[in-house]
């Protein structure tokens, strides 16, 4: 199975993946639920990778990845091709939404292990680039779809549909073996404390760091389309608004290489969540469909180079051999402030959008200028990347 073809499917699934994002969302609120049940329902997806995520990552070292993606993608596809046949209700699409939880972290952790495992070191950095722009252009093309499909026809056949973008690939790796996949080294993760690694102390910051981005992520993808539906947008538009800020995801990306080679993985991020701050500190004074879109591209400007920099980061700090296991924790760490933001951040909705938005930007201002302020003062702090 050739590389570029494995991340077409990869890409399939995260049509699915990114789509469902908005689309729980929106009906949800369909569906009369209060912003912290929501927060609720939206955390459940959260809840099983949470605690899996690390576990996932040592069974992919260990387990044929051909079976844990079919597994992975089936059972998300699965998942959300149930709510098409079963009655409306915010109880089951908690239920589902715990389930294609469960199923789209082994998928995801399968993935990332596969391009890593199908990667030389020379070609490592190169398909990794390929992979994260693939979840960008699903960024992108998911929740615009999900919004189109919503306002033509209904939110049962919106799952419908993103279920088969993830039964679709699952059915393709059942059948079609991979190849070249390299062996691994075995006791490096069996030997490795995850409280040890959890608190050395350069890792503690880059998990704080990715703590914060995602942060910014969840709240954007939380409360932007409740603002937006508040101020009487329809699903469609506000599908084309989140699929600029994708976009700009898409964009930033594509501007990471050249980026890379004047600033360090540090440097970028700070400024990328000083610009992200901006954005959310102007954000609920803009009604106009024009200007939201303009601030959704900016906040996807600023916080897409921030993933795939917090995993450099995560491995420049990385204690030899234990790069696997670092990024799994650094994996579960992201799905806690993913089940965490929903939760704490919907059962605060009674102070209205202006406090949650401007403590976002305290959040993410501070964070940057303080990831700016501790960089030595040099021109090209770092030439490996």
């Amino acid at each position: 199975m050739p590389f570029l073809f494995i991340v077409f499917l990869t890409l399939l699934f995260q049509i699915a993946l990114k789509g469902n994002i908005l689309l729980v969302s929106l009906y949800g609120l369909h569906l009369q639920a209060s912003p912290a049940f929501l927060g609720v329902i939206i955390a459940a997806g959260s809840l099983f990778p949470m605690f899996l995520a690390s576990f996932v990552g040592r069974l992919s070292d260990r387990v044929s990845l051909n079976f844990l993606l079919t597994i992975g993608m089936i059972g998300s596809g699965l998942s959300l091709v149930a709510i098409y046949f079963l009655v409306a209700n915010l109880w089951v699409l908690l239920a589902i939404q715990l389930l294609f939880g469960l199923f789209q972290i082994i998928t995801v952790v399968s993935s990332q292990n596969l391009v890593g495992a199908l990667s030389s070191e020379g070609t490592r950095t190169k398909n990794y680039g390929a992979y994260t722009l693939s979840v960008s252009i699903a960024n992108f093309i998911g929740p615009l779809l999900v919004g189109f499909v919503i306002d033509w026809l209904d939110f049962a056949v919106a799952y419908l549909m993103l279920g088969i973008f993830a039964l679709l690939p699952g059915l393709l790796f059942l059948v079609i073996p991979i190849k070249g996949v390299a062996k691994k080294e075995k006791d490096t993760v069996e030997n490795t404390s995850f409280l040890q690694l959890l608190l050395h102390q350069k890792l503690r910051s880059v998990f704080i760091t990715s703590g914060v981005i995602l942060t910014g992520v969840g709240l954007f993808e939380f409360y932007f389309p409740i603002y937006t539906s508040s101020i009487g947008l329809s699903t469609s538009v506000i599908g084309v608004l989140v699929g600029v800020n994708a976009l700009a995801f898409i964009i930033s990306r594509l501007l990471m290489t050249p980026l890379q080679r004047k600033f360090s993985p540090e440097q970028m991020i700070g400024g990328c969540l000083l610009i992200a701050g901006c954005a959310f500190f102007v954000l609920p004074f803009i009604k106009a469909v024009p200007l939201l879109a303009v601030i959704s591209f900016v906040m996807g400007l600023g916080l897409g180079c921030c993933q795939p920099l917090s995993i450099v980061m995560a491995y420049n700090a990385s204690p030899a051999g234990y790069t696997g296991e670092v990024l799994g924790i650094r994996l579960t760490v992201n799905k806690a402030v993913q089940f965490a933001v929903p939760i704490v951040f919907g059962s605060m909705s009674f102070v209205g959008f202006f406090p949650i938005f401007w403590l976002n930007t305290v959040l993410l201002g501070f964070s940057g200028s303080s990831l700016l302020k501790w960089l030595p003062n040099k021109k090209n702090v770092t030439k490996s990347n």
